[in-house]
């Protein structure tokens, strides 16, 4: 193995020269270029923390008006629960008091067909003892004095 010293001299010389063409022509740019694409991620990583951080808050505030939501909801239900009750219990109410009107009317209807059922049985009674006694006495007295005298009779009796 020879060591040619004027070939490696040569070798030297054309590296040295590689690397200052390279530094002064190719380092800058793809040193610039690096350099860029260095901010530019770190702006995209800026910009996703910023968006990540912007979907935390919505996703919070999500919740929030989630939770408001229920709360409402549960509310309005309750408050269709208690209205319901409260026309429930107007409906019973109503219910009693027309039940209570219908007994009314019927015992007013009743006291009337009692009343008018004594009138008639008196009447009855009456035309039966005057029927009673004329056949006893077989005669007939005046109809309307016959009735006057048995119906002043009853009175007596009551």
């Amino acid at each position: 193995m020879d060591i040619v010293v004027q070939q490696v001299l040569t070798h030297i010389v054309g590296f040295l020269l590689l690397l200052w063409l390279l530094r002064k022509y190719a380092w800058g740019p793809i040193l610039q270029l690096l350099e860029d694409r260095r901010i530019k991620i770190a702006a995209d990583l800026s910009e996703a923390a910023v968006s990540k951080e912007a979907a935390g808050r919505l996703q919070q505030e999500y919740v929030v008006k989630i939770r408001d939501v229920e709360k409402e909801s549960v509310a309005r239900v309750q408050a269709a629960v208690f209205e319901g009750e409260r026309v429930a219990r107007e409906i019973v109410a109503s219910a009693r008091k027309e039940a209570d009107l219908l007994l009314e009317k019927a015992k007013e209807n009743i006291k009337g067909e009692v009343a008018m059922a004594r009138v008639q049985l008196r009447n009855d009674i009456a035309e039966m003892v005057i029927a009673t006694t004329q056949k006893v006495i077989r005669k007939r007295m005046d109809a309307a004095q016959d009735r006057e005298l048995i119906l002043q009779y009853m009175d007596e009796l009551k």
